[in-house]
């Protein structure tokens, strides 16, 4: 289906905030995602982008580029055509106390983790290597732990926080090193892991097995309709 672009908003040099119409009645869950198809004749293939805002009427990416297609839709004006298929993906339906839970975040993962983040009784650490998030914060009024390997008050890789906090549940989204960082410490702690998990998609609605991820008992997953929010203690992440 095609949707109308109402909105870009440019938050730093490659990351930008996209909003476009949402003419379909339905609800998105936090972990939902929509697929956007670009007219490039070499990129087929099209792109998973999580719904980080959903409205009655309206629905809002964070997108950084990062190639071809993505730059494709940065350039996009207002009023231009998206060729999009949503809601898309297992929503995190699950009964879970966010005060005693930690949401860790890497690069564009914030994506991902912006949906849980409602109020102000949370715990949050994200992690910006570059230092290229910060008006991503602001745009949100986001408060977290912010770390990056630049001047800042905490410097290192998320995962070197963890400590800090008093929580039963983690909730990550970010590179797969990160990912593992996090399994491996649930394990060791007895915690309670998600991880949501991003890989390159080919339909999308689970008819191929282009986003499938392997568990450690040696069956595979597909991202697109058993996830992108998945046991992240049962992923084998090598």
């Amino acid at each position: 289906m095609n949707e109308k672009v109402l909105e870009k908003i440019f938050l730093s040099k490659n990351i930008f905030l996209l909003k476009i119409s949402k003419s379909k009645d339905c609800k998105i869950l936090p972990g939902q995602f929509a697929s956007i198809k670009t007219p490039l004749k070499d990129k087929i293939l099209r792109r998973p982008f999580t719904v980080v805002k959903d409205s009655q009427k309206k629905l809002t990416f964070l997108i950084k580029v990062v190639g071809d297609s993505t730059e494709y839709i940065s350039n996009l004006k207002k009023g231009d055509l998206v060729d999009i298929i949503y809601p898309l993906g297992k929503g995190f339906e699950e009964k879970t106390d966010f005060k005693r839970t930690l949401f860790i975040a890497g690069g564009i993962g914030i994506a991902a983790i912006i949906p849980f983040l409602r109020g102000k009784d949370y715990s949050f650490i994200f992690g910006d290597k570059e230092g290229e998030y910060e008006n991503v914060l602001k745009y949100f009024s986001l408060k977290a732990l912010y770390c990056h390997e630049k001047k800042n008050k905490f410097k290192g890789f998320a995962t070197d926080f963890i400590n800090r906090f008093d929580f039963d549940i983690m909730i990550g989204c970010g590179p797969k090193n990160m990912l593992k960082t996090l399994k491996d410490y649930a394990q060791k702690n007895g915690k309670k892991y998600f991880a949501i998990y991003e890989e390159v998609m080919a339909c999308g609605v689970g008819l191929c097995n282009g986003c499938s991820v392997k568990t450690q008992n040696g069956d595979y997953i597909k991202i697109c309709k058993e996830g992108p929010i998945l046991n992240g203690n049962l992923i084998d992440y090598e």
